[in-house]
């Protein structure tokens, strides 16, 4: 995939800068900086772009770099001026979900698993029976109400937990009926926080938007239960609606406010998105139409939230393969806006919600090309392999003899270098089996011919229907203006001060 990496993004600090854990308090005692940016850092924003890759932990990180542009390669992500740590234990679990963890995000306060929108004073589905508690206000909301243009785009559905917790209020997750109808202007339920509207929201969900005696225009079935047709009813409120490539390819800022729903589940892992049938945009494609939009709309500024939801889903399947390819088409999208935006008045943040439990295992050896020395001899399986190695079986340098060698578990069986702590991968009651002659359906009920093979259903230690998330931190980047209060280790809700301070609201 090509990476457009502009060297004016490969900056690096040495000044002492203040803990990201400590902004609520301290953001005013922040030390001079000898940067770049220096200037800029400081400054208020006029926009600010937060982008989310759902589960993109830091092994995630690694692989996809070693996956994308080689062990000594850079991706976008790799190449941002200032990075933290952040915690991402909810306030009822230490392993969070992405809806406790994206509101703590978009609105800086935690609270628990399941609940979009409410405190820690709200369980899910209120299972107390006591009602909810306050309702909290988003970044977006903040956003809108100082005249700022705002957006959101997902490749998950729309109303899944972390795009939703961007605009909506409820105590379960699940709610994606009512979660749809929170964004809609003309109902009812509408969030009157978002003041006209959200401008432009964009990615997967149709179900949510059409009823359930509704084919829609991709040949899927409706999921509402109320009879309406949200398609209709958001055009009626002045939204233009665009469903397929043809629609998006034709967006511009005459067409605002816009709602693109481009499946009816969650949008195509970005591998297999080339043979969906109506055909839909990338991920790098809706922000850089997203940007470009804003840039020339907003004369106030605006906010835009990005997420690419399915690295989570595929790590839940256990396919690190189209985890690892989703990561890459978001850090290609990141570096489309940071192509796009002035980076001295727009803060770009990238983060994730939480982690998931997949590892990087054993010793495994670089290519044979990457080598300080030569090698004696080396199976074909290790000189044929592709993207750096990362997805194949482990193998290594025997000292002995100079020769590169398989590893093999207790019980001579090769195994990955990818794996994952539980998940759908586990092997079962027969054992391990050698990845290479591994005959274990893989994601789709593919056999894959090898570990490398993009259906590969990396092994899991625990079996479980779907592999799941792991609790330790993740990794904040940030550029542009207040980009240097993120440093240290901190909770998560910092982003959300970072935001409200960087654009003055």
């Amino acid at each position: 995939m090509k990476r457009l990496c502009n060297p004016n993004y490969i900056m690096h600090s040495r000044s002492s800068l203040l803990c990201f854990g400590a902004l609520a308090l301290a953001v005013a005692a922040s030390a001079p900086l000898a940067h770049a940016q220096g200037a800029e850092q400081d400054a208020p924003a006029k926009n600010a772009i937060f982008f989310v890759g759902d589960g993109m932990g830091v092994s995630t990180v690694t692989a996809t770099r070693i996956f994308s542009v080689g062990i000594d390669g850079h991706l976008t992500l790799d190449q941002a001026p200032f990075t933290a740590l952040s915690q991402t234990y909810t306030s009822d679990h230490i392993t969070p979900d992405s809806a406790g963890t994206m509101t703590a995000m978009m609105t800086g306060v935690n609270t628990n698993s399941g609940v979009i929108g409410f405190g820690p004073e709200t369980e899910r589905q209120d299972f107390l029976g006591n009602g909810d508690g306050p309702a909290l206000t988003t970044v977006l909301e903040l956003a809108k109400a100082q005249g700022k243009m705002v957006g959101v785009i997902s490749t998950a559905r729309i109303t899944h937990a972390t795009p939703a917790a961007c605009y909506a209020k409820s105590n379960e997750r699940n709610e994606e009926e009512y979660i749809a109808l929170q964004a809609l202007p003309t109902d009812a339920e509408y969030n009157l926080g978002l003041g006209s509207g959200i401008d432009l929201l964009m990615g997967g969900g149709r179900r949510f938007f059409v009823p359930d005696t509704v084919v829609d225009e991709e040949g899927s079935t409706g999921r509402r239960t109320d009879g309406r047709d949200l398609r209709a009813e958001f055009q009626a409120a002045g939204y233009t609606y665009v469903y397929d490539q043809t629609g998006f390819d034709t967006l511009s800022g005459a067409n605002l406010p816009i709602l693109g729903l481009f499946e009816s589940s969650h949008m195509e892992y970005e591998y297999d998105r080339l043979t969906d049938l109506g055909g839909e945009p990338s991920l790098e494609e809706m922000v850089a139409k997203a940007v470009e939009i804003l840039e020339a709309n907003s004369p106030n500024g605006y906010f835009l939230m990005v997420e690419s939801g399915r690295i989570d889903h595929a790590h839940h399947a256990g396919n690190a393969y189209r985890a690892l390819v989703d990561t890459e088409e978001f850090d290609a999208a990141i570096n489309a806006a940071l192509q796009l935006v002035n980076l001295g008045e727009t803060l770009v943040m990238a983060t994730a919600d939480h982690s998931h439990v997949f590892n990087i295992a054993g010793y495994p050896l670089r290519p044979q090309v990457e080598l300080p020395y030569p090698v004696a001899y080396a199976p074909v399986e290790y000189m044929a392999s592709a993207h750096g190695n990362i997805l194949n079986t482990v193998f290594d340098i025997n000292a002995s003899t100079g020769g590169v060698e398989i590893s093999s578990d207790l019980n001579a069986v090769p195994y990955t270098a990818l794996l994952y702590g539980n998940g759908p991968g586990h092997r079962g009651a027969g054992g391990r089996v050698d990845p290479w002659s591994d005959a274990t359906a893989g994601y789709g009920g593919v056999i894959p011919l090898g570990p490398e093979d993009p259906a590969y259903m990396q092994e899991a230690a625990v079996p479980l229907s779907s592999e799941t998330h792991a609790g330790e931190e993740v990794a904040i980047y940030a550029w542009g203006p207040n980009s240097h209060m993120v440093r240290g280790t901190g909770k998560n809700t910092g982003c959300f001060r970072l935001m409200k301070r960087a654009l003055g609201l």
